[in-house]
Formats: structure tokens, C-alpha cells, sequence
């Protein structure tokens, strides 16, 4: 009895072993393939130009202080992140990800905590017509949330406008 305990024990210990780097190697290729260079920025302007079938319908509902003071952050910094958090703690991954491919170009961007204001978290989605946060305008252009910004910096495309943002700073 001792001896068969000692082989189930082995045998799960392998079992767990095998799931462990199973595990690991899936959690590697996805972050692999999350920020991989694409061999062309054509999937990122496509899902950059399609962005407009999503928006929502239009600014009705927005009350004109909110409006004027998204306009005003918008277009008194040349790189703005609407997210969840700030970025030194953000809330959500996708802020997290957002925020970390702009420090990866080593700007310094302003972000807004939607979180601390509801008027602005619920106006900014009403003002880009855009349902989700993060959202990221670049020299006053709207120009998406993290999905699009992952494509787009794996295009180069996102670096390019960090580029021109920079020599407006």
C-alpha cells in the first residue's frame, strides 16, 4: 500500500508538472503574439478606419460642461489617455496595456482617471462616439482603445504619431 501511494503521488506530481509548462508556453505565445511585430499595418488601419461602424450614435445627452471640458483636455494635450486609474496605479488591464505602450516610447502623456469623474467617464464615450475605455487622442484625433493601440504599435503606425505629437510638445 505504501508503495502504490508513492506511484499515484509521482504520477501527479508529473501530471501537474506537464499542465504547468503547458500552461506556461500558452501564457508566452499569447503575450508573444499580443506584441509581435506584423509583418504589415494593413490590420491595423483597417481596424483603425473601421472603428467608425462601432461608434455610437451621436453627442445627445452630453451636457455642454462636460463637452467643453473634454474638448479643453483634448486639445491642451497632444497625448491623452482616458482610463481607469492613473498611470502609475491603472484599474484595468486594458489601461494597464494602454499605459504601457506609451511609456514604451518614453513620452510623457496625461492620462485622466474616468473613475474619480462619472460625468467625464460616461461623456467621454458619448464625445469619440466610442462605447469603451481606455481611449487614447493624439494630437486632438481620436484614435482608439488598447486593441487598436496594440495593433498599431506593432505596425509602427502608433509610433509615428507619438513622433509628430513629440515635436508639437
Amino acid at each position: 500500500p505504501h508503495q502504490r501511494g508513492s506511484s499515484l503521488r509521482a504520477k501527479f506530481r508529473r501530471r501537474c508538472h506537464i499542465m504547468f509548462r503547458a500552461i506556461l508556453l500558452l501564457a508566452l505565445a499569447c503575450s508573444a503574439l499580443a506584441f509581435a511585430p506584423s509583418s504589415s499595418g494593413a490590420v491595423a488601419r483597417s481596424r483603425h478606419d473601421e472603428r467608425t461602424s462601432l461608434r455610437m450614435s451621436d453627442e445627445a445627452g452630453l451636457p455642454p460642461v462636460t463637452k467643453e471640458r473634454i474638448q479643453t483636455l483634448v486639445d491642451e494635450n497632444p497625448v491623452l489617455l482616458f482610463m481607469k486609474g492613473s498611470k502609475l496605479f491603472p484599474q484595468c488591464g486594458f489601461s494597464n496595456t494602454a499605459c504601457q505602450i506609451l511609456q514604451s516610447y518614453g513620452i510623457d502623456f496625461e492620462s485622466v482617471d474616468v473613475l474619480a469623474d462619472e460625468d467625464i467617464r460616461q461623456g467621454v464615450k458619448v464625445f469619440s462616439q466610442w462605447p469603451t475605455i481606455p481611449q487614447l487622442y493624439v494630437c486632438g484625433e481620436f484614435i482608439g482603445g488598447s486593441d487598436i493601440m496594440i495593433e498599431m504599435y506593432q505596425s509602427g503606425e502608433l509610433g509615428e504619431m507619438i513622433e509628430k505629437a513629440k515635436a508639437e510638445m
